[in-house]
């Protein structure tokens, strides 16, 4: 249990909301400078033994994969190279890996939604067939809430699996990619054009099957990104904070990406809490942070949600930065509906229990559950639980 003053916060709704945060806000890299969500690649092979780097704008491998255990119902070919005009994506995954199972309703959805636009989406495992064939007996919750079959929910794109690694080799490790699920959008022109979570790509992949993404801009927003973590990661980590700050004051004056100045300004806000800054110094950067996702819900909530931690884990000690974010993220609500709304509400009810405004904490859990639509497992109910017998307490 985490403990804000005399009330305490279990470390199960922290972990459950930073995951759901992690989920629906960071859909670009270049919002999450340091962020990875995934589990661990277990391949056998060395990285070695790939050849040449793979990267955005490489010609995507030829696939040689040995078991298809599903192709769609019959709708797709087996792929071995990548038929112009079509877009395809590569997906690494494994079967005890849960963000690669948490991954596959949306696959499928995506599947059945871009089927007509020429998309074509192959997920590889290197599991054993045996090991693959038996977890398509599993039961996993498709994107309705529903429990149902591994291989029912599946059954809208290929899954495969490639025991030899030589997918693996070909692309996780040509690519120098270390976590699974990965994706690896292949292009018109058979070329990558993407490569990330498989949670974070449909923006991305409308883009690449409607001809509107443009490959150049993303390669360079992308050195620049590695750059920003080269320099103001090399600083900090030697603890030179005066400079990094100078350093990403400097790129938020050149970037003019507002996801990007975003990720720096939450950057920013990191080193001053590091270095102990004054109470004064913090309400200016988080003034600056609001501002740069203004228009942007879920980054709002995102920020409001980074001070609430901070509070939480008595780094900041600010209420009126709580008062701040839980303006902004109310702000916020008229812009969004259904699950969304419901997670805004949430955090704002947090962030007034953390505050020590127990009522106003109640009536926003409320209004969190009213627009839930149970996807948070039980969560929401948990904590107004504790809400309210938090408030009993306090009447005796």
């Amino acid at each position: 249990m985490l403990r804000v003053g005399v009330k305490t916060i279990s470390s199960f709704q922290l972990e459950f909301k930073m995951s759901f945060l992690h989920s629906i806000v960071f859909k670009s890299s270049a919002v999450a400078l340091l962020l990875f969500l995934g589990c661990s690649f277990s391949g056998d092979h060395n990285l070695a033994l790939a050849t040449e780097k793979l990267d955005v704008g490489s010609v995507a491998p030829k696939l040689d994969v040995e078991h298809w255990l599903q192709d769609g119902k019959g709708k797709f070919p087996k792929v071995t190279n990548f038929e112009p005009g079509k877009v395809y994506v590569v997906e690494f995954w494994g079967t005890t890996c849960g963000p690669c199972i948490q991954s596959m309703p949306h696959l499928a959805e995506l599947q059945t939604k871009y089927a007509d636009k020429g998309l074509q989406i192959v997920s590889i495992s290197s599991e054993p067939l045996a090991v693959v064939k038996n977890f398509l007996k599993k039961e996993i919750t498709d994107e309705a809430g529903e429990r149902k079959m591994v291989s029912e929910v599946t059954s809208a794109y290929c899954l495969t699996t490639d025991p030899d690694g030589s997918s693996e080799t070909d692309y996780m490790l040509a690519a120098e990619q270390n976590g699974i699920p990965c994706a690896f959008i292949v292009g018109k022109d058979a070329k990558i054009e993407w490569i990330g979570h498989p949670m974070e790509m449909e923006g991305t992949l409308e883009e690449v099957l409607f001809d509107k993404w443009d490959r150049e801009k993303y390669v360079a927003e992308q050195k620049l990104i590695a750059e920003i973590q080269r320099v103001v990661g090399g600083l900090t980590r030697q603890k030179k904070y005066s400079q990094a700050l100078v350093a990403i004051d400097g790129y938020i004056a050149k970037v003019a990406d507002r996801r990007l100045q975003f990720g720096l300004f939450k950057s920013k806000i990191d080193v001053l809490v590091r270095t102990g800054a004054s109470e004064k110094d913090l309400m200016k950067s988080y003034e600056e942070l609001f501002a740069s996702c203004a228009d942007e819900p879920l980054f709002a909530q995102d920020a409001a949600w980074s001070a609430y931690e901070y509070f939480v884990e008595e780094k900041i000690k600010s209420k009126p930065i709580l008062s701040m974010s839980v303006a902004a993220v109310e702000k916020s609500l008229p812009k969004v509906e259904g699950m969304n709304k419901a997670n805004l509400y949430d955090t704002i009810g947090r962030i007034q229990f953390a505050a020590g405004d127990l009522e106003s904490a109640i009536a926003a859990q409320k209004q969190a559950l009213q627009f839930s639509d149970g996807s948070d497992n039980g969560t929401f109910q948990e904590f107004l639980t504790e809400l309210q017998a938090e408030a009993a307490k306090a009447k005796k």
